[in-house]
């Protein structure tokens, strides 16, 4: 009796841990199979970010095109715009004086390269920078370059306005014979009074001992150019244009026109 009533109570036991199983194994997969709740986009992208700095912390900040361009814009195109508009409207309202002062402060920044230069090409003892040399060359740019520059450009395209090749050349070649070496004389001229040696041979002399160079180098470079300038440069910016090229040019003008005269 003992053992029927003993094996009653595992056959109920067993019967209990059937259902509970049964009842298990039919709602597992209801549970695994559960869609996960939607996540929005910024849940994701901090997720995301927050995954980064979990492994390194390499995570990179982003800029959008926009804002980059934007920047850009504001740090340099808006003031480099407004300055060539500046300019522009002084070239129409005073053209000669703004010319001027452009060649002046480039031939002056020209000689201040020329001096570092020949100091560190010098063995001697590093003497200071010339200022009465910088100021000279900048009042040669100022008082004779610059409106000189204005009257021969505009002479030019008086005589030649064309701009096809064969009057570009004449142009260019012109310029080369006439105006490049009398400006290259009194350029000459105007370094050797700064320097207390001037003199009416002495001048003479160095004419003759420096100029053919100089006409030689300025062929190679000044020829180039005035094609450039005269071809496809309007023909109020030529002068601006001649400027810029004449900073490397004036370096070595200036170095040139400060050489010892040979006797």
């Amino acid at each position: 009796m003992s053992i029927c009533l003993l094996l009653l109570i595992l056959l109920s036991s067993s019967s209990a841990w059937a259902t509970d199983a049964f009842t298990l194994t039919k709602l597992t997969p209801k549970v695994l199979m559960r869609k996960p709740a939607c996540v929005s986009a910024p849940d994701i992208r901090h997720s995301s970010s927050l995954m980064a700095l979990l492994r390194g912390g390499e995570q990179e900040v982003e800029t959008s095109p926009s804002t980059f361009d934007k920047l850009t814009s504001v740090a340099v195109v808006a003031p480099l715009s407004s300055f060539a508009k500046f300019y522009a409207h002084q070239l129409k309202t005073r053209p000669i004086q703004t010319k001027s002062v452009t060649a002046g402060i480039i031939f002056g920044m020209s000689d201040y390269f020329a001096q570092t230069i020949e100091r560190n090409k010098s063995d001697e003892e590093k003497k200071a920078i010339a200022q009465s040399r910088i100021l000279t060359t900048f009042l040669v740019g100022l008082f004779v370059f610059g409106p000189a520059a204005n009257w021969w450009y505009s002479t030019m395209f008086k005589l030649w306005p064309s701009t096809t090749l064969l009057p570009t050349l004449i142009k260019a070649f012109l310029g080369q014979i006439l105006f490049g070496p009398a400006f290259t004389t009194i350029f000459f001229a105007a370094g050797m009074i700064q320097s207390g040696t001037f003199s009416f041979m002495r001048w003479i002399n160095k004419i003759k001992n420096d100029l053919p160079k100089v006409a030689a180098s300025g062929a190679g470079f000044w020829m180039p150019v005035s094609f450039i300038s005269y071809k496809f440069i309007p023909q109020e910016w030529i002068p601006l244009f001649t400027n810029v090229c004449s900073f490397i040019w004036t370096i070595y003008l200036s170095t040139v026109s400060n050489r010892k005269i040979k006797q």
